[in-house]
């Protein structure tokens, strides 16, 4: 990875920038080489709009450089990931899961304007993935059944993307950003709460599966998501995921998962008879 320094404080990393504070109470979040532009720019519009709709969030500011590095300026927002925090106070994690899932469907009770199509973008992740022609084909004819909904939909839900400040919770990283179905944005956290990047030892997975049904319950009581709903969405969610899924210790669970949502809507199966 050839990164850049920045001549500022370090403030935190993640997967695809670094957060630096540059004073007057403003971050800038500069993006790794290999994060497209297209990416960038939908942060930043995403994060905008979001914050324009009463989403809570850091609204981006504008755009800098810093050392050749693209970036985006936001308010600095004080606090922690709301998974640093579940850490740090086990005992109140059911209420702030509560509470994630209501801002969820906080989120979902806007409308995502001209941001891209989520069903597009399912069907192109599905088209480009390592899943047979046949079932590519049966899985995007079945996608096409199902409603557009043009709710905003964040795409990486999560507790590593929820922070908890001293105005309560935020929703941070809005570059999968999209217009679409509440539930199809449901189903994509589901999975991050269970299958994503993290621990995988068995506690941990007891905890992780408890986490996703209570975030997936608060989320459901808030924005009347059904089960049926969540059902119809999951396989092609999961099938399109594979595409860019980066391999966990839970991969065979989340092989059987979205085994068996493609085989309970009929679209077929990954495994041979």
């Amino acid at each position: 990875m050839n990164e850049r320094t920045a001549p500022y404080p370090f403030i935190a990393r993640g997967a695809s920038a670094e957060l630096f504070d540059i004073g007057g109470g403003h971050a800038l979040k500069l993006f790794r080489d290999s994060v497209s532009d297209e990416m960038i720019a939908r942060e930043a519009e995403a994060s905008a709009h979001a914050a324009a709709c009463g989403v809570p969030t850091a609204a981006a500011i504008g755009r800098q450089t810093s050392d050749g590095r693209r970036g985006i300026v936001y308010p600095r927002l004080e606090g922690v990931t709301l998974m640093d925090w579940v850490r740090r106070n086990p005992m109140r994690a059911g209420w702030a899961l509560n509470q994630m899932g209501e801002v969820h469907a906080t989120m979902h009770r806007a409308k995502g304007g001209t941001l891209r199509s989520l069903k597009q973008v399912l069907a192109t992740d599905i088209a480009y993935g390592p899943a047979p022609d046949t079932l590519q084909r049966a899985a995007i004819a079945y996608l096409e059944t199902l409603p557009n909904g043009d709710a905003l939909t964040h795409g990486d839900f999560h507790l590593g993307n929820v922070m908890m400040t001293p105005q309560g919770m935020m929703v941070i990283d809005w570059s999968k950003a999209a217009a679409g179905h509440p539930a199809a944005d449901a189903v994509r956290s589901e999975m991050l709460m269970r299958f994503g990047i993290g621990p995988s030892d068995w506690v941990t997975n007891l905890w992780r599966d408890w986490a996703a049904r209570r975030l997936r319950k608060s989320h459901a009581t808030a924005s009347g998501v059904s089960t049926r709903d969540i059902e119809a969405w999951r396989p092609v969610v999961a099938l399109a995921w594979l595409r860019a899924r980066d391999a966990t210790g839970r991969t065979p669970a989340f092989m059987r998962y979205l085994d068996g949502a493609l085989r309970g809507s009929g679209i077929g199966s990954l495994r041979p008879e």
